[in-house]
């Protein structure tokens, strides 16, 4: 029997697309930060930046829904083939548009780009790869970093099930100590273990009943406490504590707000949310290529950031219906 919707889920998921649209936003108009805000703030308390926050609460509710819509009779295979089906399709729909596009209007741009590194996009790693510099270059031209990031926990999710349902406090003792020590090493460049211990806290949050939540925020809290006391903690450590708290936070807000109008927003993001994750970052880089970010006024940032948010919305909503179109396409050649 399918389950019923979680609308702070919805809504938790919207506030991650928000933090990530408005930090990529400030990263285009201020020359990546080398220029003054005129719109938005780029860090948070406890010295946070914003988009890791974002991400931070994209990967909790990553793990949340995921363990909230998982089979009593959880089968890895169909797992991995319905993530497959999720992830794959509609990002090479979209790189393949974006890349040929910018392949003609910009000639040499992937010049130094090898031949080889195709496979890192194919496989959805080629923003990984150029985060964790294992390429200096690459084809990469939509979606960001942490699609790589919860490919890996994806992987590693029947495990992480596996253990929720059989030990859950102790599968989440081990995450957070195997977690923040690769993460500490820098054997993952930074990029996936800090979010195993975030994964898992929203597979853990989601069984557990609003007092239980609640006293995990206060936790959370009191960490943050001590570290803003004693100083020198990681920041991504810190964003995790912070995000926990915070997700928690927008749990008990979600009972506040969660009227018809609201909901059914929350829903529409929600639905839309992959495509916009596709597109936003190379739209905005074009947008902004006609400006002179220096001499931008407040009310030309203010509009920018409409046409942004406009341009974006079309580009979701056009790749979404051409993604089902091509999906049906593909179905009636396969099937007949």
């Amino acid at each position: 029997m399918k389950k019923p919707r979680l609308f702070y889920l919805d809504l938790i998921r919207t506030v991650a697309l928000i933090c990530i649209l408005i930090i990529h936003f400030n990263a285009s108009v201020t020359g990546y930060f080398t220029l003054p805000h005129k719109l938005f703030t780029s860090t948070l308390p406890f010295g946070i930046y914003l988009g890791d926050f974002g991400s931070t609460l994209f990967f909790i509710v990553s793990g949340a829904s995921l363990c909230y819509t998982a089979p009593e009779h959880f089968e890895p295979a169909a797992f991995y083939k319905k993530r497959f089906r999720a992830v794959y399709p509609m990002f090479w729909l979209a790189w393949a548009i974006c890349f040929s596009l910018r392949f003609v209007l910009r000639p040499g741009y992937y010049a130094g780009a090898k031949t080889i590194t195709l496979v890192l996009t194919v496989l959805g790693l080629d923003n990984f790869a150029v985060a964790a510099g294992w390429v200096g270059q690459d084809f990469a031209c939509v979606g960001e970093w942490f699609l790589g990031s919860i490919l890996f926990l994806y992987l590693l999710f029947p495990v992480l099930l596996y253990g929720y349902r059989k030990h859950p406090w102790v599968t989440f003792a081990v995450t957070c100590v195997a977690g923040t020590a690769i993460h500490l090493t820098g054997w993952d460049a930074r990029l996936v273990a800090i979010h195993l211990p975030e994964f898992f806290f929203g597979m853990l949050l989601v069984g557990l009943s609003r007092k239980k939540q609640v006293w995990l925020a206060v936790a959370a809290g009191l960490l943050l406490a001590v570290q803003s006391f004693l100083g020198g903690w990681d920041t991504k450590i810190v964003c995790a504590l912070f995000g926990a708290a915070t997700f928690v936070v927008l749990i008990l807000a979600a009972d506040f707000v969660a009227v018809g109008p609201v909901r059914r927003l929350c829903a529409l993001l929600g639905k839309y949310s992959y495509a916009v994750f596709l597109v936003h970052h190379v739209i905005i880089l074009r947008l902004v290529e006609g400006f002179d970010l220096a001499a931008l006024s407040r009310r030309d940032t203010l509009l920018l950031f409409g046409a942004y948010l406009v341009f974006t919305a079309l580009a979701a909503a056009a790749l979404h219906w051409l993604d089902g179109k091509v999906r049906a396409g593909a179905a009636t050649l396969c099937h007949g």
